[in-house]
């Protein structure tokens, strides 16, 4: 496909990452709410208070900060003839295919490094906060945290030159994954186990969010489970009744504003695989 193609994508590249996630939400927040696992009403709706703000402050921030700045480098790379993806001379449909799997490649590796680097942890500690888990927990980010995450995403699309269409479906198919694998949603058991063969489940991700130092550190993919069990990070569910999730750390302030400041306290430095 020509430059010019990149460009027709990249012009409403905020609208179909927008109008995607907002239908994910919808769809996964009303499946929760009909197959709930765990949580009732009460306890959504109280979660929603706090992690709902914190993602229109990030969502707010990083429109100002970006926008559509991933597909304008993809744009220019590509109107430059630069990148692998240019140089190994895939067709373009190909280029797209390749793009959702190294990016949740990369977000893979990155979600790791999150847990092995203390400095980093300060920030990703935000999202593990959370003593509820359910599809709002997906966007219970810290804004340092996307800002790190959107620079490496950057540096990708520039060293390979990924195809605008690429990143549209990555970002459609990886929100709605994120929802779903965090969302309080049960499954039937044979779903579960025959989806988790290549796909993260709710299960999985689960049990990344557990207290439990072992179980803490495993499961860290969003959209192929694969990546685990390639990698040597994953974990089997076994009862979710069993799983209590959280940070080790007890009294920390789970507020809005709490959480704002929670990087910078002497709480936020302590990291569960110590």
């Amino acid at each position: 496909m020509s430059p010019e193609f990149d460009a027709l994508f990249h012009e409403d590249f905020e609208f179909y990452k927008g109008t995607g996630f907002l239908i994910s939400a919808v769809l996964v927040v009303s499946l929760q709410m009909l197959l709930p696992n765990r949580l009732g009403i009460r306890d959504l709706l109280s979660n929603w208070k706090v992690n709902v703000p914190l993602a229109l402050i990030n969502l707010v921030l990083l429109s100002i900060l970006c926008g559509a700045c991933a597909s304008a480098v993809a744009v220019s790379v590509r109107e430059a003839r630069q990148g692998a993806f240019e140089f190994l001379g895939l067709s373009y449909y190909i280029q797209v295919v390749f793009t959702v799997f190294v990016l949740d490649l990369v977000a893979y590796l990155w979600h790791r490094a999150n847990h092995a680097w203390s400095l980093l942890w300060r920030f990703h500690a935000v999202h593990h906060s959370d003593n509820h888990f359910d599809a709002s927990t997906a966007v219970r980010f810290h804004l340092v945290e996307l800002l790190i995450s959107l620079g490496i995403r950057l540096a990708v699309v520039f060293i390979l030159g990924l195809p605008v269409l690429g990143l549209i479906v990555f970002e459609v198919i990886y929100g709605f994954f994120n929802l779903l694998v965090h969302s309080d949603l049960r499954l039937p058991g044979v779903v579960s186990r025959v989806l988790s063969l290549v796909l993260v489940t709710p299960a999985l991700h689960l049990i990344h969010h557990s207290v439990n130092r072992e179980e803490h550190n495993r499961n860290f993919g969003t959209i192929f489970s694969f990546w685990d069990r390639l990698l040597l990070s994953y974990l089997a569910p076994t009862s979710s009744s069993t799983v209590r999730v959280g940070l080790l750390e007890t009294g920390v302030d789970l507020s809005l504003n709490g959480l704002l400041v929670l990087p910078f306290s002497r709480r936020g430095g302590r990291r569960q695989n110590q």
